[in-house]
């Protein structure tokens, strides 16, 4: 009967068939170092082929668990690629008294101009008004069935600053010091929305973080769980390199390389996925833009965002498999 490999009698010819592999410090080379790094790369993405049904669906698991928050993020970026194209010109409307008089309103928006933080101010008088609301609503024979005109004199204030979410506080203070004016009834910055969409882009964005990394923490019990089952089908391998004297790193090597196979393709997957799903909505996407006249074009994974996500995942896969192999490779002794 054959001899066990994981017995401390192995036989001399399996020692002498892989003692020529193990590196030596008296005989160490940069060449020879990069040139065994590269087969123990070839060998461990050969490894991978020979199970092809296992590891396409570990592959897969680590490329949906990415492409969620990598699509999460595209939404966001495409939110905030809006939201930058909206920052334009705010505007404060004044809604003056209905008994103000035309010579105190026309006063007024003399007085505002002159204001170092105000660009300029639109009259709009009450016929001005009426007939725009008209118009716009539909309801002529109403409106001319009225007494007298019902609207009040308006002041269209447009500040010398920007829409912009940080200077946001600052209109807020220039319309309540509008607001205060004697002939002022109500005043209203057509910019507060700015405000709730920075609340909720705060929250998507955390919400994305939190999300990344849950799943990247899943990646790493995916890889770890892979990489421990692949340490356990090696056993007795493991067990006749410790025999020859291989070290722990030379022994850790082919399973990191293969943490890192299941990173990169992982990633590389994730990144299509997210492609693919950006092509599939930019028909739909691109037909509600036009009902807006926005000048918005759709934004995906660019070149540098897929080098950072096949850098970040295949980090994750040497990480977990890092961590599964100390674990396990340090659990095996000699027998």
């Amino acid at each position: 009967m054959a001899q066990k490999p994981n017995q401390r009698g192995a036989t001399r010819e399996s020692i002498k068939a892989t003692k020529h592999n193990w590196p030596t410090r008296t005989t160490f080379s940069p060449n020879k170092y990069f040139r065994q790094h590269q087969a123990t790369l070839a060998e461990s993405f050969m490894r991978l082929i020979s199970y092809p049904l296992a590891s396409v669906m570990t592959v897969m698991v680590i490329a949906i668990a990415l492409s969620l928050p990598g699509g999460l993020y595209v939404l966001l970026k495409n939110v905030q690629s809006v939201t930058d194209q909206w920052e334009q010109q705010s505007v404060i409307t004044l809604y003056l008294f209905p008994n103000m008089e035309d010579t105190q309103a026309l006063a007024l928006s003399h007085r505002l101009s002159a204001q170092d933080d105000i660009a300029s101010v639109e009259y709009i008088s009450k016929e001005e008004g009426l007939r725009y609301f008209e118009q716009s609503s539909g309801y002529e024979q109403i409106m001319s069935a009225l007494p007298e005109n019902p609207l009040p004199i308006v002041l269209r204030v447009i500040p010398k600053q920007a829409v912009d979410i940080t200077t946001l506080s600052s209109l807020q203070a220039l319309r309540d010091t509008l607001a205060a004016e004697k002939e002022v009834d109500h005043a209203e910055l057509d910019a507060q929305w700015l405000q709730r969409l920075a609340n909720i882009l705060s929250f998507g964005q955390r919400f994305v973080y939190a999300l990344s990394v849950l799943l990247v923490v899943a990646v790493l019990l995916i890889v770890g769980n892979t990489i421990r089952m692949a340490v356990e089908s090696r056993r007795d391998e493991v067990l006749v390199m410790k025999l020859v004297g291989a070290t722990d790193a030379y022994i850790r090597r082919p399973f990191l390389y293969m943490g890192f196979w299941f990173g990169v393709l992982g990633g590389f997957f994730a990144s299509l996925c997210i492609l693919l799903l950006s092509w599939w909505v930019s028909a739909p996407a691109e037909r509600l833009i036009d009902l807006y006249q926005s000048g918005f074009d759709l934004q995906s994974f660019n070149a540098d965002e897929i080098v950072l996500c096949l850098t970040i995942s295949a980090f994750v896969g040497v990480f977990g498999a890092w961590i599964a192999v100390n674990r396990h490779i340090a659990n095996i002794e000699l027998q």
